[in-house]
């Protein structure tokens, strides 16, 4: 998608560094800089003031992304991107099913992208993914794009990539389209389950900005006990992740663009850790985690 904005050398897109590197890889691979900006500290989404102060007169384009499952409060980041004239590209690889008001998160910026890795709410059996867009130009050159910049056959009027979702993929995803709903009710039950039973301990959890409704595509808790409680729960048989260990801005590939202090992000990539969830986690293996989860806190 960013390929169709035409970046050149020198335009900078904003985004953050709490997220997968394949988002600040795209930035890179379409010849921009990546400006890290920090994230919130209830939401862990982009930290709207601190993205404001780093747009400049080369800043083009903003990356929000909707981290777990949570989406970030488009309508923030929507306003200085009016005022700059920037394009916003959602970055919703992890939000299938998340909600913003009545609309769904990936229907807010010029574009978005959603990924349909095996393990995300909406998953393909392989490496999977799409853009959408409301724009017909933006959709038609994307169409191009995907076929090698092919305008018509043998014909390349653009340098594009050979990334077309195969049918296979394609008809796996239309299947389990029709379970997204429920298993998106599911995962939000079970995420209400936890914060129910768990909000007496010292633990912290994401948060949504009023009016969004989180797809919970991981629920991650928050707390400096992170490696012990970690260690303790793989010990008693549950296994779990961490989210992102290293910011993106701090990785030997992404130094050269800048080693901005980002306070909240790096304090959160020493404190999160993902806890089961998943839509047929019963509630009887729930209660094992909830469980053991307290008994850490209580010795």
């Amino acid at each position: 998608m960013l390929q169709e904005l035409e970046l050149k050398k020198g335009d900078k897109v904003l985004t953050v560094a709490l997220t997968s590197p394949f988002t600040a890889l795209a930035i890179i691979n379409s010849c921009a800089i990546p400006v890290f900006c920090d994230v919130d500290e209830n939401t862990w989404t982009m930290d709207i003031d601190d993205a404001r102060e780093k747009i400049d007169k080369n800043t083009r384009v903003i990356i929000p992304v909707h981290l777990f499952g949570n989406p970030c409060n488009m309508k923030a980041i929507l306003e200085p991107a009016k005022n700059y004239k920037l394009k916003v590209i959602e970055d919703a690889c992890q939000t299938h099913g998340a909600k913003i008001g009545r609309k769904m998160a990936g229907s807010f910026g010029d574009a978005a992208a959603f990924s349909f890795y095996p393990t995300k709410n909406l998953g393909a059996m392989g490496d999977a993914g799409i853009a959408v867009t409301n724009n017909i130009e933006v959709s038609h050159l994307l169409k191009i794009l995907r076929h090698g910049g092919q305008t018509k056959r043998f014909w390349h009027a653009y340098l594009g990539l050979n990334s077309r979702l195969d049918e296979i993929q394609a008809a796996i995803l239309r299947t389990k389209l029709k379970y997204l709903a429920r298993q998106t009710q599911r995962r939000v039950m079970l995420a209400s389950r936890y914060i129910k039973s768990l909000s007496d301990i010292p633990i912290g959890f994401q948060q949504s900005f009023n009016g969004s409704q989180s797809s919970y595509h991981l629920f991650v808790i928050r707390t400096e006990k992170r490696d012990r409680l970690k260690n303790y729960l793989r010990e008693n048989s549950v296994e779990t992740g961490i989210y992102y260990p290293h910011p993106v801005h701090k990785q030997p590939a992404f130094r050269r663009y800048g080693q901005n202090k980002l306070k909240v992000t790096e304090s959160l990539t020493k404190e999160l850790l993902a806890i089961p969830l998943y839509p047929t986690l019963l509630q009887k293996q729930q209660n094992v985690v909830i469980n053991k989860i307290r008994s850490f806190f209580a010795n």
